[in-house]
């Protein structure tokens, strides 16, 4: 009940201040809203919450300059998760005929609002659009509000509406959102084997957005899947110039097409281009292996240790183990047997994965974050406990 009178208290002061300001003494003498508004509150203390909805409704009927502090109050019912009440509302709001433009669309946004929260979609979809076509202020709001509800309806194309009309009416890039949902329509059109279409969704994604790894990830694989390896090795070696952390994601495919081709020693010029400009421990394992394939285990370890020494990782550690173990006899090898158990135990707890935005951490690469629902902000962990 604390919290309900705290959250009450701005909207009393508020309230106080607005009429303080608009109206004479004279007039505020004749003006019923005091009466009614601390009989709602008494209400609402009481959590006698419909009749206390009844006392703002008739506040309104007395003046529209009540209109914001009973949004405030249906917007406080939201939160409390009393959707119903909030719904109720802001229904009888927005049904008056004397709002002006500016407190129609305001009290149409706050309950499209309550059917967002409460998981109705079509109905805050058809309010979210209406306000949007009104204008105003409150059209960009709308706009954001309609791209979430057709991102979890993966309505991708409406999505794409939506978001390039926001992105054309606030300037605000939204190049990034858009490939990301022609990503989306990419793997649905491959899934129902309409492979044009997928080709096609993923060209129109690199064009809004160049730096796309997912694209250029999807088109390599696509290329990859019908054996059109030079194309595939394109695709995937864009990944370099987009963002560097992923490397990881495709330093294997990369390998498998080299070899597929015999270009060895394109690939090992390759590798030591990468170690030169980003030495993860992908590519340090990468190299690492062609080394024991050529000059054996010994090599290769050493190689390990020279670049681990320099750029310290628990996975390379735990590989570098693993190649001891090789070669290792007697009370060593159960030695070593038992610290690489210990590392894979603490790499299997170890993310891999890591929300830019927000810090939310996942073993697996989403493009989304389920955390705070930005796209392309997901990126593979960099460091100590990282690649």
């Amino acid at each position: 009940m604390w919290e309900l009178i705290f959250l009450l208290l701005p909207i009393a002061a508020y309230t106080g201040w607005l009429f303080g300001k608009r109206y004479t003494a004279q007039r505020l003498s004749r003006f019923s809203l005091s009466s009614d508004y601390y009989t709602g509150l008494n209400y609402l203390l009481n959590e006698q919450h419909d009749k206390a909805m009844d006392a703002f409704m008739k506040m309104l009927d007395i003046s529209s300059d009540s209109v914001e502090t009973t949004l405030a109050v249906g917007a406080l019912f939201r939160r409390k998760g009393e959707v119903d009440r909030a719904i109720r509302v802001h229904e009888e709001l927005s049904s008056r005929p004397t709002l002006s433009r500016y407190q129609r669309s305001q009290s149409l946004l706050e309950l499209g609002q309550d059917y967002l929260y409460a998981g109705v979609y079509d109905r805050a979809e058809a309010l979210f659009y209406e306000v949007s076509h009104l204008g105003g202020e409150f059209s960009e709001k709308s706009q954001k509000h309609l791209i979430e509800i057709y991102e979890r309806e993966k309505d991708w194309d409406k999505a794409i509406e939506v978001a390039k009309a926001y992105q054309s009416t606030t300037m605000a890039f939204m190049g990034r959102e858009i490939a990301q949902y022609y990503c989306e329509k990419a793997i649905l059109a491959q899934a129902l084997g309409d492979i044009k279409t997928a080709f096609k969704s993923l060209k129109k994604s690199l064009i809004h957005d160049r730096q796309c790894v997912r694209a250029s990830l999807l088109m390599g694989e696509l290329e990859l899947n019908y054996g059109r390896y030079k194309s595939a090795l394109r695709a995937f070696k864009c990944v370099e110039q987009q963002d560097i952390h992923f490397i990881p994601e495709v330093i294997t495919p990369i390998i498998h097409i080299h070899e597929i081709l015999m270009l060895e020693s394109t690939l090992d010029n390759y590798l030591m281009h990468l170690l030169r400009i980003h030495p993860c421990v992908s590519t340090i394992l990468a190299y690492a292996k062609r080394l024991e394939k050529k000059d054996g285990s010994e090599q290769a370890a050493r190689f390990m240790a020279e670049y681990l020494r320099q750029y310290p990782s628990i996975r390379g550690i735990g590989y570098l183990v693993q190649f001891h173990l090789k070669r290792a006899t007697g009370t060593a090898k159960d030695d070593l047997s038992l610290l690489q158990s210990l590392f894979e135990k603490l790499l299997a707890k170890k993310p891999i994965y890591q929300c830019e935005k927000c810090g939310f951490s996942l073993k697996s690469l989403h493009w989304q974050c389920p955390s705070c629902r930005t796209w392309a902000c997901v990126k593979p962990i960099q460091g100590l406990e990282g690649d």
